[in-house]
């Protein structure tokens, strides 16, 4: 692994335990007396921060030091298209919390914007250039599309708050645009490309037709099933029909899924069984939220979860920290980032993998009071313990990501390019 990857990884993993931290805040507002802050504008920044600082940085990172090949990588424009990400995600978490939607937290917004844009097509231009696999291709340019249009959401939202001309039902199709795009476009083709790409690489082979089938049906539902996020205050027949045909695209996905998952049990062999655990937790987190978008076209679910906050609320978690965040300390294990049989990573994933199935199971039981019947301040305090979770394995994860960069091996691996440690330590 080279410095320059392993930095920004640090980075981002830094950046998790913030958004962790200001998860915390948020619970802890909700609970205490603190005059301090304004729960509005520190949730945007948590959002924001969560999105751009935490998974877009790490995934870009990733899509950039693992897809492409050194003589790609290495160019000085992806260092410098990384750095405006991270600049842009601070500048968002230092306005947002005090500010809301104004002029700089806007301004930062429209800089991570305008940096992703750039980021696509020098990627997708490389892209095309190496010739990968064609499923990785189609998930990764997918995956980089998804994030371009996921854009009008923000820009919508930044143009509503600076003319102080909002309109409730569009300022909530504009974040659903967002959200959607996001979670179910960039985030989980992101991920996608990366398992996909590794499955390719490894010494045993997954049947080529089996991953054009699910990264095919998986980039083509993305379109198609955004016209479930308009279902809530719009259900005419041309948006049904269109929500319906990506809930079919969306089967085939999951029936494709669980092909693809069965034919590479030989490859998955070579990884070790922590990482496996927590790889397996992550794509039962993508199964569980596809299943829930495929029943959210009928209407009697439909309108259940539109007007359940604590169950958006759950679904939003759910792929945040259930798959997407996993999978990536899965990844990150795999290829060696992490120290496995020593070191604070391992107990820190624990923690914030237990702080997070216990988030998602209390959030369902706030959804449905009815069948738990508990006390509703219960909740409160239960979420606010699993957000302490949250927030110390996140915590404990920087510290071994912080402690391994500086460690002496990665000295050496920069020095001596063909050393023993470089041989016996190569990414997956």
């Amino acid at each position: 692994m080279l410095k320059r990857e392993r930095s920004w990884l640090t980075i981002a993993l830094i950046n998790l335990s913030v958004v962790a931290l200001l998860g915390l805040l948020l619970r802890s507002k909700i609970l205490f007396p603190i005059p301090a802050i304004n729960f509005g504008y520190l949730l945007h920044a948590h959002s924001h921060f969560a999105f751009t600082g935490w998974i877009t940085l790490c995934l870009l990172t990733l899509m950039t030091y693992r897809i492409l090949p050194e003589k790609y990588n290495s160019q000085p424009r992806y260092k410098w298209l990384l750095a405006g990400i991270l600049l842009s995600a601070v500048g968002m978490l230092l306005s947002f919390p005090f500010q809301g939607y104004a002029f700089f937290s806007i301004l930062f917004s429209t800089l991570s914007i305008l940096v992703s844009y750039v980021f696509s097509w020098f990627f997708i231009k490389d892209l095309l250039k190496t010739r990968p696999r064609k499923p990785v291709i189609i998930l990764a340019v997918s995956s980089l599309v998804a994030m371009v249009l996921s854009s009008v959401g923000p820009f919508t939202l930044a143009y509503m708050m600076a003319s102080h001309s909002v309109n409730a039902l569009l300022y909530r199709d504009a974040i659903y645009t967002y959200l959607h795009l996001q979670y179910n476009g960039f985030f989980t083709l992101g991920i996608f490309t990366l398992f996909v790409h590794h499955l390719g690489h490894s010494s045993a082979k997954v049947p080529e037709r089996s991953l054009n089938h699910f990264a095919t049906f998986l980039s083509v539902s993305v379109l198609p099933t955004l016209a479930l996020s308009y279902l809530w205050h719009f259900p005419n027949a041309v948006i049904r029909t269109i929500a319906v045909a990506g809930c079919g695209c969306l089967v085939v996905t999951l029936v494709s899924f669980i092909v693809m998952m069965r034919s590479a049990k030989e490859a998955l062999k070579t990884v070790g069984p922590f990482t496996k655990k927590i790889g397996v937790l992550s794509m039962i987190a993508f199964a569980v939220k596809t299943a829930v978008q495929i029943f959210i076209v009928f209407p009697a679910i439909g309108e259940m979860v539109f007007s359940n906050r604590p169950v958006i609320i759950g679904y939003l978690h759910l792929v945040m920290l259930g798959f997407v965040t996993l999978y990536l300390f899965a990844y990150l294990l795999h290829i060696g980032y992490f120290e496995t049989g020593r070191g604070l990573s391992a107990p820190g994933i624990i923690i914030f993998t237990g702080a997070a199935i216990a988030n998602e199971i209390i959030l369902a039981m706030q959804g449905f009071p009815a069948i738990f019947m508990l006390n509703s301040t219960l909740y409160l305090w239960l979420l606010w313990a699993a957000a302490i979770g949250l927030f110390t394995g996140a915590l404990v994860i920087a510290a071994a990501a912080v402690k391994r960069l500086r460690t002496r091996s990665d000295i050496l691996l920069l020095k001596y390019p063909g050393s023993y440690y470089q041989r016996n330590n190569r990414p997956a």
